[in-house]
């Protein structure tokens, strides 16, 4: 389950100060409550003007009086888990593009009712956007469920529903839209706050990740996520067979833009353990 990073302020029904309407066109610039509205993106977004006041850099916000001239560096598209870190394997193995995060900002993005505090978006290498990515966070599952079911009455039946794994009930439904793929991820998890007084607050939250990728690109972005691992390795001074370390000799390497219906496995679900009916549907 991917790191819980954004707090939604749930729906309107509930909402305890409402966010600035969100303008006509989409805002140049991200804003705090300026609600960039996902569902109304047309890929030709000007990125680097839509970041140029609030963008991370490597671990932090981007600070220029702090941090200097900004650089092509500090945002180019990389892909890594454990295994491509120890090993030092470079990921996409040719450049793909860049990576634009937001820090959290309240409200700074939107789909239908749901406001998100993040949002990431790839680039080609001439920075046009290719895809965006945000998550959000209900407090419980009926607010999820609802908003679930009223973007099913748009968009119609999902095209793909996986039932990913038990752990957290990580669910993914895909819908393969004329010009664009919306896949959106569900899970739930834990949390624990504490404040100034010693007071500490746990509870369960109900995750949901949404990306939404230009299908001119979709297949560019699969590869991206391919590693082909070379016949040797240079580990620990000696050049040693890839099969040493039970690699695959084509890697795959996942991160928030990877379309979960590209696996081969989980679409011929085979002993049926990937059908969305193993969900528990109360969460």
């Amino acid at each position: 389950m991917k790191k819980r990073n954004l707090l939604l302020l749930v729906l309107p029904v509930v909402f305890s100060c409402k966010p600035r309407v969100p303008q006509v066109p989409l805002p140049k610039v991200l804003e705090k409550n300026y609600g960039f509205d996902i569902e109304k993106i047309t890929f030709n977004e000007d990125v680097p003007t839509l970041y140029s006041k609030h963008v991370m850099g490597e671990e932090i916000e981007y600070d220029s009086a702090r941090d200097g001239k900004i650089t092509d560096t500090t945002f180019k598209y990389q892909i890594s888990n454990t295994i491509t870190d120890v090993m030092k394997f470079r990921m996409p193995q040719k450049d793909f593009g860049y990576l634009y995060k937001s820090p959290e900002i309240d409200s700074i993005a939107k789909f239908g009712n749901v406001y998100f505090n993040t949002l990431y978006t790839l680039t080609d290498t001439s920075r046009k956007p290719v895809a965006f990515y945000a998550a959000a966070t209900f407090d419980s599952a009926r607010l999820r469920a609802h908003f679930l079911d009223e973007f099913r009455k748009k968009y119609g039946p999902p095209k793909y529903s996986f039932y990913i794994s038990n752990e957290f009930n990580h669910c993914s439904y895909e819908w393969d839209l004329s010009d664009r793929t919306i896949q959106i991820e569900t899970s739930f998890g834990f949390e624990a706050s504490f404040n100034s007084n010693g007071k500490s607050k746990s509870g369960k939250y109900y995750r949901l990740d949404m990306l939404v990728m230009n299908n001119k690109h979709k297949d560019e972005i699969y590869k991206a996520h391919l590693m082909d691992v070379p016949e040797k390795i240079m580990y620990d001074g000696k050049l040693r067979s890839y099969k040493d370390f039970q690699f695959e000799k084509v890697m795959l390497v996942k991160d928030e833009f990877y379309l979960f219906s590209t696996n081969e496995a989980l679409i011929k679900n085979e002993y049926g353990e990937y059908s969305i009916e193993n969900a528990e549907a109360d969460e």
